[in-house]
């Protein structure tokens, strides 16, 4: 894969396709790969950019704490290193879905719509700090026990079973594609910690209402890592904002129902496709 360097750090992504350029920003520990079954159905369609933030997969992994602002800076540097000024289709997962949101408020006139998926527009303190105490604990687990403690957090029972029984496509999943832990590549304890760092000071509450694209909010009815009740308020203050809930999967999704998520996406971005 091709990779991106600016200011001594390495930006590991991929650009396929052609047309309108549709960006997928992944998720906190999570690597570009997490939009596999995305990538497959859109790389006919459009141009499709994926990436590694910094701190996973084949990125750079600085030592020292992150911000949602320095997320956002990469991005843009990317953008602007694959010459994509304006026209993006913006589709952000979890942390990915708060880095877009930063994004669209800082370049309104590059993002020409909105896919935030399992997303939040506040991060409290506490959780980030309540985290830590998983990551410490998470050192002492070898690499398959960290990919499936996050089972759980990411996947409803049902696909957490269906893991747990298919050999094959437990190794599938777990390879590149499962949220916040995998087993080629995997998240180290720093980088817990520093993009960790990120989420704490991450609150939108007094300016989502800005956001001027049309905006898909997407969600799974099982999401064990939403606020009840968050994703129709986020709706609400969202001017044009469109809200689908995919019924029976959990934070992750985009791997449990692709079919389904990449068919919402699609008509959403096909009313939007000069």
């Amino acid at each position: 894969m091709p990779s991106f360097s600016y200011n001594n750090i390495d930006i590991n992504y991929i650009m396929e396709g052609s047309g309108e350029p549709i960006v997928f920003v992944s998720g906190s520990f999570t690597k570009l790969q997490m939009w596999n079954y995305q990538i497959d159905f859109f790389r006919d369609k459009m141009t499709v950019v994926a990436f590694d933030n910094r701190g996973v997969g084949k990125s750079s992994r600085p030592d020292f704490p992150y911000t949602m602002e320095l997320f956002v800076e990469d991005l843009k540097h990317l953008l602007d290193y694959l010459g994509i000024m304006e026209g993006i289709h913006l589709c952000g997962s979890s942390m990915g879905a708060m880095i877009s949101q930063k994004f669209a408020l800082k370049y309104p006139k590059m993002a020409k719509t909105l896919i935030l998926c399992g997303t939040t527009i506040y991060y409290p303190p506490k959780t980030s700090d309540q985290n830590l105490l998983i990551y410490n604990m998470l050192k002492d687990l070898d690499l398959e026990q960290r990919v499936k403690f996050w089972f759980p957090t990411v996947y409803s029972r049902e696909f957490k079973k269906r893991l747990e029984n298919d050999r094959e496509f437990f190794d599938e999943i777990s390879k590149d594609m499962n949220f916040c832990a995998q087993l080629v590549d995997p998240p180290r304890y720093k980088d817990y910690i520093n993009q960790n760092e990120a989420l704490k000071n991450f609150d939108m509450r007094d300016s989502i209402k800005d956001i001027i694209q049309p905006t898909l909010i997407l969600s799974g009815s099982k999401d064990k890592m939403s606020i009840p009740g968050e994703i129709q308020s986020i709706h609400e203050e969202i001017p044009n904002s469109k809200l689908e809930i995919i019924p029976g999967v959990g934070h992750a999704f985009n791997i449990e129902s692709p079919a389904e998520t990449n068919r919402i996406i699609w008509n959403f971005v096909q009313e939007h496709i000069s």
